[in-house]
């Protein structure tokens, strides 16, 4: 017995249905890690603050799906207190980005001044995903 072609799912809308996934992770990971980095990381000197930000997404990511693999690919910090992490992701041949941006508060002028996170927000880069073969 054949199945038809409306049973499997095409690689476009496989990819999609996986992009809305990754999206919905990306929103969750953004409560969790605002918690969690107000718990663990309040008051760090704020050129600390990248790496333990990235640290934390990745770890968060591993822990939420294992099939879900996340590689730093960037860190910016184009104005004080803030900070731009981007990552290389990939699950079921399906690759996208995810940008984690960052708002701080910072108790001083130098650069390993304590910081408090005050705004986090995680979301997939719908632009940059492709659907390898």
């Amino acid at each position: 017995m054949g199945s038809s072609m409306t049973d499997t799912p095409t690689g476009k809308e496989d990819a999609r249905r996986i992009l809305a996934y990754v999206e919905s992770v990306a929103k969750e990971s953004r409560k969790a890690l605002t918690i969690e980095f107000n718990q663990k990381h309040k008051g760090i000197p704020f050129n600390t603050a990248a790496k333990a930000l990235q640290d934390s997404l990745l770890a968060w990511f591993a822990r939420r799906d294992k099939n879900l693999q996340l590689t730093r690919e960037a860190t910016n910090s184009s104005r004080p207190g803030e900070i731009r992490a981007v990552f290389l992701g990939e699950t079921k041949k399906v690759r996208f980005k995810v940008r984690a941006d960052a708002v701080f508060t910072v108790a001083g002028e130098s650069a390993d001044s304590p910081c408090y996170l005050k705004e986090l927000n995680v979301s997939m880069d719908r632009q940059s995903f492709s659907n390898q073969p």
